[in-house]
This record gives C-alpha cells, structure tokens and sequence, in this order.
C-alpha cells in the first residue's frame, strides 16, 4: 500500500468543476471545450503543456455540461494517478540511495508478470484488493497532517488567482485557516463531490464497455503489485479488470460518501488482502492466491468473507476448465464444426463464473449458466456481439422493457449445444481422474411441453403431395424456365437436382452427401452401393461412428440415370461426385453443403414447401425412416441403412472388416421396399 498522496489540485476547484467552470465555448463553430490548469506537483509529467484542453463536440451547453461532469472525473482520476506514480518511483529511489549509501549491493527489480498470464480468478481478487487499497487511502487521509492540507490551500490559491487573472479580477488571498489533523472543509467538499461525480459517470462507462476512465490507474495498480500489461488495446484480461475497478471504485466511493456522513464504514484488514506474487501474508493459514470475498451487511458495512478452499487453487492436478478444454482438444480431435460450438459455450461458460479450477466447478455454476441462457436471444443485436453473456442478458432485459421482442434460445438448444458441450467436456476431466463427477449431469432446460409430451418434433417428414410438389417445379422439369438457375452452369443444376433426390432414396444427411468422391460409388456382391466413410486426408469427417456404411442404390435412382451421372463426373475428371460444391475455409473446410443449404431454404420457401422450421433438407431422412417403416422393414435394418447406432451388445457381433453387420444383398432387398413409386420425379438430365 502506497503512503498516503494528496490527491486533489483544486479544493473548492473541485466544486468549480461541477459547475462547469472548465467549460469554453471556442470559435466559429461553437462547439464547447473542457479546459483545466495541470496541478503544479505533476507538471513534470505533461511538460511543456500547464494546462489541457479538447473539445467536448457538442455545440448544446446542455450535453456540454453533462460531458463535462463526465471528463472531469476522468482527468481526477489520471491526475491522482500521476501523483501515485511519481510517489512509487520517489519512494524506490530513495530506498536505493538508502541501499547504496550502507554499502548494500541494489538487486535487480524482479520481472513484472504479464496480466494476460494469470488466471481469471486472480483479476477478481485483485479488484477485491483495489476496493481495499481505495478505502485505506481514504482512512490514511483523515489522519493527515497540517503540512498536506497546507500545500492543498496553497494549490487551491494558485488555481483561483489564475482563475480570476484570466477573468481580469484583481485576487485577494485567504489566510491559512488552522484545521489540525484531518480533513479540511473543503476535502471534504472535495471527496464528497468527487464520490458523486463517479458514481453519476461510472453507470455509463460500465454500459458501454468504456475504460478510459480507469485507464491510468489501473495501470498503476498493477505496477504497485509487479505487473504489467503488454497489450492494453488487445488485452481481454486488461480489459476485465478495468471494468471490475471500476465496479470496485463505485463502491468505494459509495462507502467514502456513508463516512463523510458520520457512518463508518471499516477498510477490510490488508492482512487479507494478497498481493498476487503471494510471498508474504500476516493471516495465519491464508491460502495464498486463493479469492477473497468482500461482502456489505444491511448495516451498509463491508465484512470479510473467508478465503475460497484449496479446491480454487490450480494446480496440476487441479487444472482450470480452459485447460480441461484445451486438453479435449488434443486427445479427442472433434470436428471443426463441433470445436466452434463447444469452443462458445465454453467461452460463454467462463464469461459467467470464470475460469474455475475444474474442482471448484459446481452444480450451481450450471443452474446460474441456465438461467442466463434462458433470457439469451438466438440472434445477437451487432451492438452487443462482443459483450459478455451478463452485459447482453442485461440488455435483453431493457430492450424487452421499452417493447422490443426477442427470439430466445429455445430448450433443445440449450440443453443440447450450451449444457451438452460443457457435459462432455467435464465427462473428459473425470475420464482423466481429474474430478470424480460430472457437476454438469442432470441439469436440463424442461420446458411444460416437456413434461406432458404434447411438445411437436424439431423436424417433420415431407409429406407425398410436399414431394410431388417439389419435384414438379421449374427447377426440377428439364426445359422449363426457372429464376433460381438463371446465373447456374449446368453441372450446378445437376449437382442441386440430385442432392435432393439421392437424399430422398437414402436416407443420408445433407453433408454425408456432398462429401461424396465418385470413387465411393462401388459395387460389391453384384450390389451397386454408396460408401459413406471419413477419411482423415481430405478432412472427411462422420457424425459418430455408426454413420460409416454402405448403403445400396435404390432401383429408382438407377432407373433416374443416376450411374449415367456418376459416368458423367468420372470422365469429367472430377474427384467429387457433386463437384460445385465448393469447401468452407477457415476452421469449416469439412462442409461442402452450405450454400446449397442456404439456396434450398430459397427455393423451398418460394414454392410453398418449406412453411416452418420443421421442414428443411433433413426432412428427407425423416421421409426415408418414415417410408422403410411404413413398408415394414426392421428397425435394425433401417438403423443400417441410415447409419442410426443400435446400443445393445448383440448388434456389434457377426460384422465384416468394414464393420457392416448386414450383406448388401439384404439390404438392397429392404431398401427397394420403400418404392416411392407415387412421387413423380423427372430424370434430372437436360436444361
């Protein structure tokens, strides 16, 4: 903790400030300007400027005040800063003259640690220590001698001459008034409209995410406790603490305004307050480096909660969820797609409690990541997209109060994506020994329609007349006219006519499609077959391990000219079976179907088939379960053909070195059950 520094270049300034008396109306273009003297202990620091200026870009004297009010705590803020600095920096050279005056060889000042290299829940703690830094300063204050508030009149006297100078006011200075130790009337004043100032100014910076006001002291702070930070543009973890600081400092200043009306508020003992390199601490027992938790009672008095227990301390063996989730990553190798829905859940997860060591991770983490998720919209306004999950919950909650209607996330996707990614997750921490438990188990979003089973399926099968009219379109009847080909070559249009059809006679998902080579269409046991598998070098990946099969081509396709289009693509050269479709970049190079998908959504709504969100391009699979099931064909078969798992022991027996449990004969024979002999679909061959 730093000596006490006064903080204030102008007492009754201060209250000169509220009024805006630093505010100048300049030029032709009528735009106001904040304007304040540089106190005169820290005019090193700005030299060769005295005073500073900028304009306020507002021409309404209204705004123009209130902005100012605003600038006004922000320059407090940085001139009481300097004035720490310049005391830190005294302070060491006098403690290495001291050093080299008594022949003591000087060590070399030890490397400040990175911000960004410690953990999350060390930056609570370090705000938990700003709040007691502020409030200790504040008691130091009050037992000041006469010799500070004698250099503060003196500074106030400086500032009213120029002040009445520049007006061309002749200046009468005041005497000296006697006050003994404590605070002087106008501190007092001083603090009291300083403690206002912020607590006006603070709510707004904290809604829009803005720092500036913080900045420098922050800077400060860290500095005094040996760290730094190397990007303070880029720095997440800068960026956090400052918007905590700033919390903390509303606090405080809060808790100064209660003692500057006679009720006391206690400064939380030092004693447990750790400083982050945690190599002293005069509190028997202490976890260092552990939370500490500040608490206010009804009485508006902040207690001391008692410290975390060590299962907040990282360690090896108690590493923290990021590196849980680094090391599923490693050791699991999930799909691109797959890594950027956990890697936002994740993300969103720690947003909301931190990044716990995984033992701390609790039950009650996951109610409280819930009922956040619960009030989480599905599309995120663009003023918000980078604020945290509490900051657009919040503002959710406002747009929704002045009428503004959101789409909230719904049950499935919550349980599913956010509560799903964070269960296997922790599932790899117990498989590692790392917890025993997986806290995230049996919490669920269970909606009414849940519990009574009247809730509708996310997907629909497309009925025969939805199917008749698809494939009855413009699109799909070679030689008629259509607006969605206009600008598409021919082997586009070919590609988008049978992606649809083979889905339909298959039963396979939209990428397992597209990912076709037309080297996987074979011929085994006189049987002509799809071969849908993953292959690690070209990126081609299954959604489990069921989904590899062989799934024969049904005699519809072949009397459609399906193989003639196979035939096609092998003499063109072509590697891909559907060979426009163009791979994702970036961390999406597995998915081909993206902007097909995107184009089906079109057409579909445009010709009246696609009427909710339960008809898409997945309905086809459901079409396909539907229509083997109607014919009576096994449940196992179907799992077969569709690629579904089958959980008992029994059905891993009897499979072939492919892993397929029935012969492609069989299957043919079930396939060609479901005829779909009254949906009329024309040979997609022709333009």
């Amino acid at each position: 903790m730093l000596p006490s520094v006064t903080q204030s270049c102008y007492t009754r300034g201060m209250r000169a400030l509220s009024l805006c008396n630093h505010l100048q109306r300049r030029g032709s273009s009528g735009n106001y300007y904040f304007r304040v003297r540089i106190p005169s202990d820290i005019l090193e620091v700005y030299a060769p400027k005295k005073e500073i200026v900028f304009s306020l870009k507002t021409k309404d004297p209204k705004e123009a005040k209130a902005r100012c009010r605003v600038e006004a705590v922000r320059i407090d803020q940085e001139f009481d800063e300097h004035r720490r600095r310049l005391e830190l920096e005294r302070q060491q050279q006098e403690q290495l003259a001291q050093a080299q005056g008594v022949g003591v060889a000087s060590s070399p000042a030890a490397p400040l640690t990175d911000l960004d290299s410690i953990p999350d829940y060390e930056l609570d703690r370090l705000a938990v220590l700003y709040l007691h830094e502020v409030l200790a300063h504040d008691e130091q204050e009050r037992t000041a001698g006469s010799s500070e508030a004698r250099k503060e009149w003196e500074e106030n006297q400086e500032f009213l001459r120029q002040l009445h100078e520049q007006k061309g006011m002749p200046f009468t200075p005041e005497s000296f008034p006697t006050h003994g130790v404590g605070l002087s009337p106008s501190t007092i004043q001083r603090k009291r409209e300083r403690a206002r100032l912020f607590l006006q100014a603070g709510g707004s910076y904290l809604a829009s995410g803005d720092i500036s006001i913080i900045h420098d002291r922050a800077l400060a702070f860290l500095a005094a406790h040996d760290l730094k930070v190397e990007d303070q543009v880029g720095s997440l973890a800068f960026r956090r603490l400052c918007l905590s600081l700033i919390q903390k400092e509303m606090d405080a200043q809060e808790a100064i305004l209660k003692r500057l009306d006679g009720q006391w508020i206690p400064t939380p003992p030092a004693s447990q307050s750790v400083a982050y390199s945690g190599s002293q601490s005069a509190t028997a027992g202490l976890v260092i480096g552990a939370p500490v938790v500040l608490q206010v009672n009804g009485q508006g008095q902040i207690v001391q909660a008692q410290t975390q227990e060590a299962s907040m301390i990282p360690s090896e063996d108690n590493p923290c969820l990021s590196t849980i989730w680094e090391s599923y990553l490693k050791e699991r190798k999930p799909a691109p797609s797959t890594i950027k829905n956990f890697e936002g859940a994740v993300r969103r997860f720690i947003e909301l409690v931190g990044d716990l060591p995984v033992k701390a991770v609790t039950k009650s983490h996951f109610r409280q990541y819930k009922d956040a998720l619960l009030k989480f919209p599905v599309r995120l306004p663009h003023s918000v997209r980078k604020k945290s999950i509490q900051q657009v919950v919040a503002f959710v909650e406002k747009e929704r109060q002045k009428g503004t209607a959101f789409e909230l996330l719904n049950s499935k996707t919550i349980n599913n994506k956010y509560l799903g990614a964070l269960k296997a997750i922790l599932a790899h921490a117990v498989d590692n020994g790392f917890i025993d438990d997986n806290p995230a188990n049996q919490i669920r979003v269970t909606h009414d329609a849940d519990k009574h089973g009247d809730n509708e399926p996310a997907t629909l099968p497309y009925t025969e007349e939805e199917l008749n009219v698809l494939f009855s379109s413009s699109f799909f009847v070679p030689g008629q006219e259509c607006k969605f080909k206009k600008r598409m070559k021919r082997d586009a249009v070919l590609d988008y006519r049978w992606l649809p059809i083979v889905a339909l006679f298959t039963g396979a998902r939209l990428e397992e499609i597209g990912q076709l080579d037309v080297a996987d269409v074979m011929e085994e046991d006189g049987v002509k077959f799809l071969f849908i598998h993953a292959d690690q070098s070209t990126e081609r990946r299954l959604k489990n391990k069921s989904s590899r099969r062989k799934v024969p081509i049904h005699p519809r396709l072949v009397e459609l000219g399906f193989l003639e289009f196979v035939k096609l693509r092998s003499k063109q050269g072509a590697i891909k079976l559907f060979s426009t479709l163009k791979e994702m970049g970036g961390a999406r190079k597995d998915k081909r179907t993206d902007a097909f998908s995107k184009w089906w959504r079109r057409y579909t709504e445009a010709i009246g088939v696609k009427t909710g969100k339960q008809k898409t391009f997945h309905s086809f699979r459901h079409t396909s379960k539907r229509a083997l099931r109607n014919a009576g064909v096994d449940p196992s078969l179907t799992d077969a053909i569709h690629g579904h798992t089958n959980k008992s022991i029994s059905a891993h027996y009897g499979r072939d070195k492919d892993g397929m449990g029935y012969a492609l004969p069989v299957l043919l024979e079930a396939i060609s059950r479901a005829t779909m002999d009254r949906v009329i679909i024309h040979n997609p061959e022709g333009n």
